[in-house]
């Protein structure tokens, strides 16, 4: 007896531990946390800054570039140089020796962009490649969200498919138990009581099933949050309860905003400036230029003789005229118009293919929504058989069997039901997605 004293209370504490440590879990919740943790979205963020740090290297590019030089240079052999026919010399030829030992240069260089045609359309291009990267991640949280609501779905579902499990076994362990008084007072037979335990087997197998499916599903819905597998998941809401709030599925917008759409003008504008861009390359590019420089002359190697230093500057207005690339421009604007051209075209294949999936969707939402309608009568019909029945069983009037077999279609009917609702619900979900609801 104090093994069992000292046994229960571990039993309650481990109970309690795992209630306290378990994150209860509501849709909303769940939508949250995926947004938080999922690390696609975190490195789809990193890929937006990047984008926008462009435009920081764009504006860097039209800061002065100024760099300084140095040139320490001994002349181991001075340069010779020879005058033909020297008037000064009377007609002879002079050689001549040029320079000094040491020659050292100290120079600093600037320079400044002023005009560039292709500029602007840097910019632009900057500012698409932004959009692009802003679009990708909306698409990215709609998947998200749609596949964390579907495992969400899928929990619940399996979850309630336990309990009507857990039901079926009740209900075939009350007949096991009644039949197995009825085999003792030899008013059963055998194999009529063996029919029962296998009755009980197999609702102990359609049980344990379930439970797997259930624990599969839990795991889903942690991967499709984005939590560690040991994490402890509790979900606080009901597959009918969801139900209720999903009853009335509105269209939030239309097949020319769906994130691939958007993307592919965004492509399509990306193509355009690029072609325009290939254009300004054969304008003009101008810049200004300056130096300074310091010269040192001296026949010893002193950098701080005095008299031997002879600086002098120069500034400038420098134009590069391209006048011929090898045809490169013209064949690259080529390629960019093509391109251009698969992305209109790609626009309106997506812009059909998402008109089909909205009235596709919209369709099955209506299809699940009548069946809906069927199997919740079909239920109330079940139950209401099943009482009049359980009525006639008492007084008599009905056979075991026969109860047996209006207890099981009341079973298939509230499975029925429950595969209804969820179904309904996935193809809400799905609706929304299609009409950028969700």
């Amino acid at each position: 007896m104090k093994k069992a004293f000292y046994f229960f209370p571990l039993i309650f504490s481990s109970l309690y531990s795992y209630i306290a440590t378990a994150q209860r879990l509501t849709l909303d919740d769940a939508l949250k946390a995926a947004l938080e943790n999922r690390w696609e979205l975190k490195n789809q963020q990193l890929q937006i800054q990047l984008a926008e740090g462009e435009n920081d290297k764009l504006s860097a590019k039209w800061l002065p570039q100024v760099n300084a030089s140095a040139d320490l240079r001994w002349n181991t052999q001075l340069q010779t140089s020879v005058f033909k026919n020297a008037p000064f010399a009377n007609g002879q030829d002079v050689k001549l020796v040029l320079g000094v030992p040491f020659n050292n240069n100290l120079g600093l260089n600037a320079e400044q962009k002023v005009y560039d045609a292709a500029t602007k359309y840097d910019r632009q291009l900057n500012q698409a490649s932004v959009q692009s990267q802003a679009i990708t991640l909306e698409k990215q949280k709609i998947d998200v969200k749609l596949a964390v609501t579907e495992a969400y779905f899928a929990a619940l579902f399996n979850g309630e498919k336990v309990a009507l499990a857990e039901k079926s076994v009740e209900r075939t362990k009350a007949y096991l138990e009644a039949g197995k008084t009825k085999l003792e007072k030899g008013t059963l037979l055998k194999n009529d009581f063996d029919r029962l335990g296998l009755d009980v087997n197999n609702a102990q197998t359609t049980l344990n099933k379930a439970r797997q499916e259930y624990a599969l599903g839990l795991e889903n819905l942690k991967y499709q949050i984005g939590l560690k597998s040991e994490a402890v998941i509790e979900l606080v809401e009901t597959l009918t309860g969801l139900f209720q709030q999903n009853q009335v599925v509105s269209s939030e917008g239309t097949a020319e905003q769906r994130p691939e759409v958007l993307q592919e003008q965004a492509s399509l504008k990306i193509n355009e400036l690029t072609e325009q861009k290939q254009k300004a390359r054969l304008a003009p590019v101008v810049s200004a230029y300056g130096n300074y420089t310091a010269l040192q002359l001296n026949d010893k190697f002193n950098p701080f003789s005095a008299g031997t230093w002879f600086p002098y500057n120069y500034v400038g207005l420098k134009v590069n005229v391209p006048i011929f690339d090898g045809k490169q421009t013209n064949l690259l604007k080529r390629d960019y118009a093509i391109r251009a051209q698969v992305n209109r075209n790609t626009v309106e294949k997506l812009k059909a293919d998402f008109g089909y999936e909205v009235r596709n969707t919209s369709n099955t939402l209506s299809q699940e929504k009548a069946n809906l309608t069927d199997t919740k009568a079909n239920l109330a019909l079940a139950q209401q058989i099943l009482e009049t029945d359980r009525l006639r069983y008492e007084k008599g009037t009905l056979l075991l069997s026969d109860l047996k077999n209006t207890e099981y279609s009341l079973q298939n009917a509230e499975n029925n039901y429950l595969t209804s609702v969820y179904n309904f619900l996935v193809a809400s979900v799905r609706y929304k997605k299609a009409t950028r609801g969700l």
